[in-house]
């Protein structure tokens, strides 16, 4: 005979997301969804028990997902990313070079030539308004966040960029080599590679 109680897992959608599909291994559409068991009888659940794990289901090949899934930035969250960690460091940098006035000519137009670069045009005004709002523990966030989207060259390539901000005006001092290593642990370098990366750096603009 049929049992007329038990127990079912049902889900419930909490919202729609975008995320990286693990099996279409590109940015999709998904289902955040949170499963819950339920004492059922005569096919009516009646009981709410154990809430399980969150997932996440792809709308497009119907793959599920642990919710550490959603960790992984996708392209419009990684683009975002990148230019808050640049417009931090770029401010962190520019304190350095900063007389209470303005920005040395040299690191304001290297600083606002990397910046469009990026796709983000702004001027000195702009420049000072980002070291007036900046907030180090963000900016530190912000740089962990790329350890594992950026690959070593691409993070000698960031640091290097940063670093040709504090040589723009004159040789670089002791608090912006200081700064400089800074941005470099929060990306997961090591230290001689940070300062390998410095010293390139200089030698770059000595002999330019």
């Amino acid at each position: 005979m049929r049992s007329i109680w038990g127990v079912v897992v049902r889900k419930r959608t909490i919202c729609h997301t975008d995320f990286v599909c693990p099996r279409c291994g590109v940015d999709r559409v998904g289902n955040h969804v949170e499963p819950q068991r339920w004492f059922v009888v005569a096919g009516v659940a009646v009981i709410p028990l154990a809430t399980l794990p969150g997932e996440v289901v792809c709308e497009t090949c119907g793959h599920t997902a642990d919710v550490s899934v959603l960790d992984v930035p996708t392209t419009a969250q990684l683009a975002e990313l990148l230019e808050m960690a640049v417009r931090s460091s770029i401010a962190v940098i520019l304190r350095s070079v900063f007389d209470g006035d303005r920005i040395g000519a040299g690191a304001s137009h290297v600083a606002r030539s990397i910046m469009a670069a990026e796709g983000h045009v702004c001027d000195e005004a702009q420049l000072i308004r980002d070291m007036t709002d900046l907030d180090v523990n963000h900016a530190r966030a912000s740089l962990s966040r790329l350890i594992a989207e950026l690959t070593p060259h691409g993070k000698q390539a960031f640091l290097h960029r940063i670093a040709s901000i504090a040589l723009a005006d004159g040789p670089m001092n002791e608090p912006q080599r200081q700064v400089l290593q800074e941005i470099g642990v929060a990306l997961g370098m090591s230290a001689p590679n940070v300062n390998g990366v410095i010293t390139m750096a200089e030698l770059e603009t000595e002999a330019a």
